[in-house]
C-alpha cells in the first residue's frame, strides 16, 4: 500500500490555497494511497487572527460527493488506479486547535459530526500565534517552547478525544532563534509526559514534514528548516508507542505527500515496522510499498 497523507487542507480552511479537487488530484498524481482532508477548527481565537471555523457539514458533503464522483473530480482516475490492490481513499478529518479556554466548547462542537480522523494541535499560546513572531519576544527557547509543551499536554489530557497529535514542533517552526530545533535531550522534561500519554492511549505521533522543509514557512520568524530529532521517536517507542502518522500539512498542491519516503526510512530506523492512518476513528497500520 502506498503512503497516506493524514494532514491536508482544502478551501474550507481560511489559510489554504487549494481546493479539495486539487488536493485529491495531487495525491493521486503522486501515487499516494489516500489522504485525510483535515481542515482547521480553532474556536475562541485571538481577535487579530481571523476566523478559523469552517462549515463541517458542507465540507463532509463535498468529500462524499468527491468520493462518489471521483472520476469527475480527478480526471482519468480509473486508468491511474489500474493494477492497484486497493482503491484510493479520501478520509473525512478535522484539525482542532487546542486552547484551555475552548476545550469543552470544541468537544461539544465536534461531537455533532462523524470523522475518520481527528488531529489535535496547538496554534495559539496564551492568546498569541507564534506565526507572527511577537510570542518569542523576551523569551528563551526553553521558556517559549516549554510553555507550549505544557499547554499541549494539559489540553490534550482534557480534550482526549483525538487520534493524532499534530505538529508538536509548531512553536519551533517560526522561532527567530539561531538554533531553533527541538531536541529530546534539551526538552525531555516536557516531552516525556507527552510521549507517554500518547503511547499509553494509543494515539499517533505526527511527523509533520512541513516543519522540516526549508522555504515553506512564511511567518515572521526564519524559514530555515528544522531538523527532526530521531531520539524523540525512539523515546515514543520506548513508552510503547506504535502509531506514527505522516502529514504534509499541505495548503497547496505542490506539498501533498512531500518527502514521505525519507521519513518512512527514519521511522523504520527507529524500530517501527508500520505507519498508520485512521478510518472511522480506528487506526489502520500499513507498510508502504
Amino acid at each position: 500500500m502506498n503512503f497516506f497523507d493524514n494532514h491536508t487542507h482544502s478551501e474550507f480552511s481560511p489559510d489554504s490555497r487549494m481546493t479539495m479537487e486539487q488536493d485529491i488530484a495531487a495525491a493521486v498524481g503522486k501515487g499516494l494511497g489516500g489522504i485525510a482532508i483535515t481542515d482547521h477548527l480553532d474556536l475562541d481565537v485571538p481577535r487579530d487572527s481571523g476566523a478559523f471555523v469552517f462549515d463541517i457539514a458542507a465540507q463532509q458533503k463535498k468529500i462524499a460527493e468527491s468520493i462518489g464522483k471521483i472520476d469527475e473530480t480527478i480526471g482519468r482516475i480509473n486508468d491511474i488506479q489500474k493494477g492497484k490492490k486497493k482503491p484510493f481513499k479520501v478520509l473525512k478529518g478535522i484539525e482542532v486547535g487546542l486552547q484551555p479556554v475552548s476545550v469543552r466548547h470544541t468537544l461539544d462542537y465536534v461531537a455533532q459530526f462523524k470523522f475518520d480522523t481527528v488531529i489535535a494541535s496547538i496554534h495559539f499560546v496564551d492568546g498569541q500565534d507564534p506565526y507572527f513572531g511577537s510570542y518569542y519576544k523576551g523569551k528563551t527557547p526553553m521558556q517559549a517552547y516549554g510553555r507550549t509543551f505544557e499547554l499541549m499536554l494539559s489540553t490534550a489530557l482534557e480534550y482526549e478525544d483525538f487520534d493524532i497529535l499534530g505538529h508538536f514542533d509548531y512553536v519551533a517552526r517560526y522561532a527567530p532563534y539561531d538554533d531553533k530545533n527541538v531536541t529530546y535531550k534539551e526538552f525531555a522534561n516536557y516531552l516525556e509526559p507527552l510521549l507517554k500519554f500518547l503511547a499509553d492511549n494509543g494515539k499517533a505521533l505526527e511527523i509533520n514534514t512541513k516543519s522540516y522543509e526549508a522555504g515553506v514557512s512564511h511567518g515572521v520568524g526564519t524559514a530555515k528548516a528544522l531538523k527532526f530529532d530521531l531520539n524523540i521517536l525512539r523515546r515514543f517507542r520506548d513508552f510503547g508507542g506504535e502509531a506514527v502518522s505522516l502529514g504534509s500539512d499541505a495548503h497547496d498542491p505542490d506539498r501533498v505527500g512531500n518527502n514521505f519516503k525519507t521519513y518512512w526510512q527514519m521511522v523504520q530506523h527507529c524500530g517501527f515496522k508500520y505507519l498508520c492512518y485512521f478510518e472511522r476513528r480506528k487506526p489502520v497500520f500499513y507498510r508502504p510499498e
